[in-house]
């Protein structure tokens, strides 16, 4: 008699008895399968993410869990849709809680902030996210080096060490939170907020000049040696070509279409933290 073992997935459910001559397989679209457990040679089980590829299904898991989603307008802007005068409908942390139902959101985005106020923004939770970089940009926050301020913590103007401030504090509020880092989305013009193309730099009273990419560069390096998922809205949301089209001011806040591509790859990094 073979002997079968007890598999619980998102999306498939199965109750197998050792003992039993026959197995019930109960699938998520409500069909029956009955299998003649003695004809059966082998089960193999395909890997799978809590969401099938792609964030199409209307499914929605429910996280044991709350969320604490830090950040800038952009992130802000989730509560605030008024705001924006019918421009968009709803922000990403809407789009994501579609598909990952955490018990509770905290949106705790500030409106023009730079990474050094989410310093206080930051509540107990169990998920937090971090969306910044991009008004750093904007005010030629200085980026800093991974190893002597985010590792050292020399310099305490820099985006380095104000990320390694905010990870810390993180991890004060809850030592066993799980966090996703999110690399700033691509943006330019806002007036003559930001440069005319999101690969052109910010120049500081100084002279210096500052690339968007570092930002993500860093945010990534940062990611690797903690061990955190990346959404990299920089890599995968939008372009110099198309970014116009998913934005509601030039190319700074999402629209519909562009809060909706930030969720769909938040999505996938919140998954390889969440537990089931």
């Amino acid at each position: 008699m073979k002997r079968l073992f007890l598999l619980l997935t998102a999306a498939v459910g199965f109750v197998l008895c050792s003992f039993a001559q026959s197995m019930i397989v109960h699938e998520s679209t409500n069909e029956t399968t009955v299998y003649n457990v003695s004809a059966v040679d082998s089960v193999t089980f395909s890997d799978t993410s809590l969401l099938p590829e792609g964030n199409v299904s209307s499914t929605t898991v429910e996280v044991n869990g709350r969320w604490c989603s830090l950040g800038t307008s952009i992130t802000w802007y989730n509560d605030n849709v008024s705001f924006a005068g019918g421009a968009f409908t709803r922000g990403y942390q809407d789009r994501v809680m579609d598909k990952l139902h955490f018990q509770k959101l905290f949106n705790r985005g500030v409106n023009a902030g730079t990474l050094s106020s989410a310093y206080d923004a930051i509540v107990r939770a169990d998920y937090y996210t971090i969306e910044h970089g991009i008004n750093d940009w904007g005010h030629c926050v200085k980026v800093g080096s991974f190893e002597d301020d985010y590792i050292g913590q020399k310099d305490n103007t820099t985006f380095a060490y104000q990320y390694r401030r905010i990870i810390d504090r993180i991890f004060k509020v809850n030592k066993g939170a799980k966090v996703v880092l999110c690399t700033p989305r691509k943006a330019y013009g806002f007036g003559d907020y930001l440069p005319a193309h999101w690969y052109d730099p910010m120049v500081a009273s100084d002279g210096t000049k500052i690339y968007l990419r570092e930002y993500a560069d860093l945010i990534r390096q940062i990611a690797e040696y903690e061990g955190f998922p990346v959404a990299d809205w920089f890599a995968e949301c939008g372009g110099q070509n198309d970014l116009s089209m998913q934005s509601i001011d030039v190319a700074l806040h999402p629209n519909d279409v562009g809060y909706q591509r930030m969720a769909n790859v938040l999505i996938q990094a919140l998954q390889k933290v969440i537990v089931p």
